[in-house]
């Protein structure tokens, strides 16, 4: 099972996004089932594109997310977004399981 570390994203507009990005950052989303609110989280891009993870986030596998001051969450990968010509990501989906 991959883990990887996240933190809470304040602020959610397109500047603060691109400015993630710049900082080697990856936004993301947490999708809950029900009437919960979704999670806005940042990743770190050398994290996410190890190779390693890379594999795992393909197989579609069972991944533990771990918050800063939460409880661990098990998400699985529901859409990845990745830049046109650049080898990173711009953008993942995970909904929790």
């Amino acid at each position: 099972m991959l883990t990887i570390k996240a933190n809470l994203r304040i602020y959610h507009k397109k500047g603060a996004t691109r400015r993630l990005r710049k900082q080697n950052k990856c936004p993301a989303v947490i999708y809950n089932r029900g009437q919960e609110p979704s999670i806005p989280i940042i990743l770190n891009q050398n994290d996410i594109l190890h190779p390693e993870a890379v594999i795992q986030l393909y197989k579609n596998n069972v991944i533990l997310l771990f918050i800063e001051n939460q409880q661990p969450i098990t998400v699985k990968v529901q859409e990845l977004q990745y830049h046109p010509f650049k080898s990173k990501l711009i953008h993942i989906d995970f909904t929790r399981v």
